[in-house]
């Protein structure tokens, strides 16, 4: 596991020497990673995620490789399909290089409430449909 920002804060300010601290590697995990330690935690195969998050199963296995990040509704799907919490799901947008939810846009706001209220892909999908919103299906892979 990797160390959070507040710890590596705290350790800079509390050095006598700070670049001995800013000499230490301290590399991020990857998208891949973080998605391969997520899914180890819940105890759920790739397959399974794949399937869950209606993912092609070949650029699933790409994602999980390294080879390809997942686009910002790719990662909202797989944080629904995985139940991940608001916090998880954001540092994963930001692992991905996608923009965090923001709860002033009402689709961000919509999905914030899904993933609180721990609904299912299908669940959150109609939610968005309702408001009307576009949905998770129809951006970008």
């Amino acid at each position: 596991m990797y160390e959070t920002t507040g710890t590596l804060f705290h350790k800079l300010l509390d050095s006598d020497d700070g670049q001995a601290v800013l000499h230490q590697t301290h590399s991020a995990p990857s998208c891949s990673q973080s998605i391969q330690e997520f899914l180890t935690r819940a105890g759920i195969p790739p397959s399974a995620w794949i399937e869950a998050a209606d993912i092609s199963r070949s650029y699933g296995y790409q994602i999980l490789r390294g080879e390809r990040v997942p686009g910002r509704d790719i990662v909202l799907r797989t944080a629904l399909a995985l139940k991940l919490s608001l916090k998880e799901t954001q540092r994963l947008l930001a692992i991905s290089g996608c923009g965090a939810l923001y709860p002033k846009v009402r689709r961000d706001a919509a999905v914030i409430f899904a993933l609180n209220q721990g609904m299912s892909l299908l669940e959150a999908e109609n939610l968005l449909s309702s408001l009307p919103e576009r949905g998770l299906f129809t951006g970008e892979s």
